[in-house]
């Protein structure tokens, strides 16, 4: 089995620099530096390039500016932002990656959003602060005023140093350190010759057709995202499909009580029946999710103490070597390591490798500590894979759970819930080798996606029906010729899969057609106050674009296997095609509304009369919805060509 290393999720920090277009004459070592700083004063004179270096934990990340009076442009993966700093402020944003632009003014939410992640660096005030020289360079003589006013305030950080660096009467160069490790340099160039023009908002005109797209159900690669892991992975986690016994332990910290009245919860909540819930336990959730094809069995073992505190494990790291490389070992990996150690001359840890890929399917760490709802805190709940040499019963730890036993009491006693599984029901998604849909960072990739109507995005309702075909539970029906046809959730046809850009396989770009439904798995979510599941909406049809091409599996930092996600990528993995035109669901705060649901009458080109692929070519298709209820609804796609 191949070992990945687990790629750490690392805050990205947009920070900007600024300098002057004039050039001016040589500065004396040690002459005051009123004069100079002076000249910085005036935004309208800036005109110059800084290249930025941030160096966090040994890894470096850089970012690209420049500088034309009071407009910046921002240049980083691949993609470019513009800023305007004078008054109003506006703040012009890349969409898709298509070309084309959208304009935010300061009183919008998009434009807060995003100008939040520009940290300026404030040299029209520089002059305020003093400096002195030393060895050539010149020192703030208040570091810590001087960073957080000069270079932007990061709470709960003290910066150490700011040190600056002149030539020819003009700053070249300035570095600044925090006390975290974290160190940042600006470098200043191209001082007068900087020129763009800021773009036009709007959609550049498609002109060019997508060509008829080819299916062969002969030669079609049906394989599916785990047959797609096991082939390069050589194991794949949690199986998606079978009779399957899971590994649940757990964790008591030393201080903490884990109750056999919370043993008894978390045997519901993985184990219980839809009365003893009060919705669905683990199991149930994926029996009816994969229409019966995933059974799974939790063997909830007896606690494991923990030779440690919670806060031991949570500030503990060690480096450790494979070979030349270092890694970094964390706290839940230790107590995944001292678990299965301590389980393996109780247990038979090898009936927990169901499909006999040397692999421990994946284990459950629930641990007794508070739950701390900082998405980044240590004890939050998430999914991650151990990737050391290290074997119990022969097997190799794979993908893993660590998830606080508090979660089982979220909402309880709201409407009707006994005990709350829906945590572990989405980290399972993980553990088969879902993504998250929801989007880490708005400031990079797409800012498209699902609107929080789906398990994997806001962890409510069922699986869409791209993780159902991902995971071998659904085949859609692919549809390549003018056709009517009748989807439902009682029909045999679940959903049409319609080629953009194929490959004949699941691996490609292509809309995905179904009808979603208040009942079944999203009848307990889509009646709770203040719903992202359509407004509580009783059915609607979605439609779903796909980008899910695997050219270099693993490639962020997210460790996405597809090459798209719904955080980084200027291309979305999965995003709804919004039946009210809207994009990003703009007037409902980023939530999936009833609005975005197609219904009877409903026409994609009266929409989106100019509806591309992503590289701009335009559909040769069009959908238009026949009647649509609460059992089915009338599907019919025409070609042009």
């Amino acid at each position: 089995m191949k070992k990945f290393k687990c790629l750490a999720i690392v805050l990205a920090f947009c920070t900007m620099a600024a300098g002057l277009s004039a050039c001016f004459g040589f500065l004396p070592k040690n002459a005051d530096l009123s004069a100079m700083f002076a000249k910085y004063a005036d935004r309208s004179d800036w005109n110059f390039a800084v290249e930025l270096e941030l160096i966090s934990e040994g890894n470096l990340y850089t970012e690209y500016y420049e500088y034309l009076g009071e407009n910046v442009s921002q240049t980083y993966e691949s993609k470019t932002d513009y800023y305007s700093l004078g008054e109003p402020l506006y703040y012009y944003y890349m969409d898709n990656g298509d070309g084309s632009y959208s304009k935010y003014d300061e009183n919008t939410n998009e434009f807060e959003e995003a100008f939040s992640y520009a940290n300026i660096v404030n040299l029209d005030i520089i002059g305020q602060h003093s400096f002195k020289e030393d060895g050539g360079v010149y020192k703030a003589n208040d570091p810590v005023s001087t960073g957080n006013d000069v270079i932007g305030v990061y709470t709960g950080h003290t910066w150490n140093a700011v040190n600056l660096y002149i030539e020819q009467d003009t700053i070249v160069k300035i570095i600044a350190t925090m006390d975290d490790g974290y160190i940042f340099r600006f470098g200043f160039s191209k001082y007068g010759s900087v020129n763009f023009t800021l773009p036009t908002p709007g959609t550049p005109v498609p002109k060019e057709v997508m060509e008829k797209q080819n299916y062969d159900p002969y030669t079609f690669d049906s394989n599916n995202l785990q047959d797609k892991r096991l082939a390069y992975e050589g194991a794949i986690g949690l199986p998606s499909t079978g009779n399957i016994n899971a590994l649940v332990i757990p964790v008591q910290f030393k201080g903490d009580l884990i109750t056999q009245n919370d043993l008894k919860k978390l045997d519901t909540a993985f184990n219980g029946t839809e009365e003893a819930t009060g919705w669905e336990s683990v199991k149930t959730y994926y029996q009816k999710a994969s229409y019966g094809k995933l059974n799974l069995s939790f063997d909830i073992q007896p606690v494991y103490q923990a030779k440690s505190t919670a806060n031991y494990y949570e500030t503990f790291k060690e480096i450790y070597y494979e070979g030349d490389e270092a890694f970094k070992k964390t706290g839940e990996e230790l107590i995944l390591e001292e678990a299965l150690s301590y389980y393996e001359s109780r247990l038979d840890l090898t009936k927990y490798d169901s499909n006999g890929d040397n692999a421990i399917d994946a284990v459950y760490l629930i641990y007794s500590a508070p739950v701390d709802y900082d998405a980044d805190s240590f004890y939050w709940a998430y999914v991650t894979w151990y990737y050391q040499q290290k074997q119990w019963d022969g097997k190799d730890a794979f993908f893993y759970l660590f998830a606080g036993i508090d979660f089982m009491d979220e909402d309880v006693g709201s409407n009707g819930m006994k005990v709350n599984a829906s945590t572990y029901i989405h980290e399972t998604g993980h553990l088969l080798g879902l993504d998250d849909y929801y989007d880490y960072d708005t400031k990079n990739g797409c800012n498209e996606g699902l609107g929080g109507a789906d398990m994997m995005d806001y962890t409510v309702g069922d699986h869409n029906v791209y993780s159902k075909i991902m995971l071998g539970w659904l085949k859609p029906e692919i549809v390549t010729t003018t056709s009517t046809f009748t989807i439902g959730n009682t029909q045999e046809i679940k959903t049409l899969l319609i080629p953009l850009n194929f490959d004949n396989s699941y691996f490609c770009e292509y809309l995905l057609v179904d009808l979603y439904t208040n009942d079944g798995l999203n009848e307990k979510h889509s009646q709770m106050p203040d719903t992202v599941l359509y407004d509580g909406a009783q059915y609607g049809v979605r439609i779903y674009h796909v980008s899910s091409s695997v050219n270099n599996p693993f490639s962020d930092k997210y460790g996405s296997f597809t090459d798209n996600n719904n955080s980084l990528t200027k291309i979305p993995l999965l995003k709804l095609v919004e039946a009210d035109g809207e994009k990003r669901f703009a007037s409902t705060g980023g939530n999936a509304s009833a609005s975005d649901l197609w219904t009877t009458g409903d026409r994609l080109s009266s929409v989106f009369p100019e509806y591309t692929r992503h590289d701009r070519k335009l559909l040769n298709f069009d959908i238009s919805i026949g009647g649509v209820t609460q059992s089915s609804a009338i599907i019919t796609v025409t070609f042009k060509n």
